[in-house]
């Protein structure tokens, strides 16, 4: 006998159809999940980022009896040609951050040049050419999307550039008691808006733990910069307190009220507006916001080492009063 012909099954066009829609529809319903979970993990790493770097200011106040200063003017004997820009506290917590090696051969005292922390062509190059392309990671965000290297293609003898941190010190708010407001300022290289010298991290001043007298765990000492500001046309700009020189650029002569890698706190968390004054200055804006891609908020590090996440909700009253150290105001905003 013969056998009976066999039966080609095969997908029919509206069979293909609907199962290339219900792949569809469950992509779509996994992927923001999958989004959620990865976003998660990098706010996770973002924190023990933080976490690092209060452990690295705790041990430097063990070592040395005080916090390292908000920038420290260089000390320099040499002639003041390109001025005379010292370094920023991140400079100073290298051997807590495990950089033992760039520390030490980290050119503090400006043998090389009158400016230690201004390190692009023509100035420091020694300490650019030593920091160059090197990936420091505890200064990035995992989730922000801002370049990570700052002065590219300005270092002598490399076209690599200097790691831009996505965190900023806090020298306070702009309601304490020592406020300066220079908002009129028309020299471009002084810094314009108001400062505060009311913060943990202060340029030229030492602070102790023992200054904090609102409380190590209600005194913000660092926060995060890590996403871009939007113009009034919604361009995004790179908004972030080290202005383009690095990590390690600090501050020149007091006078200037130029403070890099800190900033003094007075917009709400994530107000991303760069036309606000203090903001998008020619002049070194001196109150660059807190600011991340993070949903709703922004992590901090406390006075005591601990992390927290700042809701965009906080009043601002509030962001003041985590700011500065002795307000007499302590808060435990979550």
């Amino acid at each position: 006998m013969s056998s009976p012909p066999r039966r080609h099954t095969a997908f029919t066009l509206v069979e293909l159809l609907v199962v290339v829609a219900i792949i569809a529809v469950l992509v779509g319903l996994l992927l923001p999940a999958v989004q959620k979970v990865r976003e998660a993990a990098a706010r996770a790493r973002c924190q023990n980022n933080l976490h690092q770097v209060g452990v690295a200011l705790h041990n430097y106040h063990d070592a040395n009896g005080k916090l390292p200063r908000g920038g420290t003017t260089s000390p320099s004997a040499l002639s003041l040609t390109g001025g005379r820009y010292g370094h920023s506290w991140w400079a100073l917590i290298l051997p807590h951050l495990e950089q033992d090696g760039l520390y030490n051969q980290f050119d503090f005292r400006g043998v090389h040049h009158s400016s230690t922390g201004l390190v692009y062509a023509a100035r420091n190059e020694y300490n650019g050419t030593l920091l160059a392309g090197k990936p420091l990671s505890v200064l990035w965000c995992p989730s922000s999307t801002l370049p990570r290297f700052a002065l590219v293609g300005s270092i002598t003898g490399t076209t690599d550039g200097v790691a831009s941190p996505t965190y900023t010190g806090v020298s306070g708010a702009v309601d304490h008691r020592t406020r300066l407001d220079r908002s009129a300022e028309t020299d471009q290289h002084r810094g314009k808006g108001i400062t505060s010298l009311g913060g943990a991290l202060v340029s030229h001043e030492d602070r102790r733990l023992t200054d904090l007298t609102d409380g190590t765990s209600g005194t913000m000492v660092v926060g995060e910069q890590s996403d871009w500001c939007v113009t009034a046309a919604g361009a995004r700009v790179n908004c972030r307190s080290d202005f383009g020189h690095s990590f390690v650029m600090g501050p020149g002569p007091a006078v200037e009220n130029r403070h890099w890698n800190l900033t003094a706190v007075r917009y709400r968390v994530n107000d991303r507006a760069w036309e606000n004054a203090g903001v998008g200055e020619l002049q070194y804006g001196q109150n660059r916001p807190l600011l991340s891609p993070h949903p709703g908020g922004v992590n901090a590090l406390s006075g005591d080492g601990s992390v927290r996440f700042l809701r965009e909700t906080v009043p601002l009253q509030t962001l003041y009063d985590l700011a500065n150290r002795d307000d007499g105001r302590a808060s435990a905003a979550d």
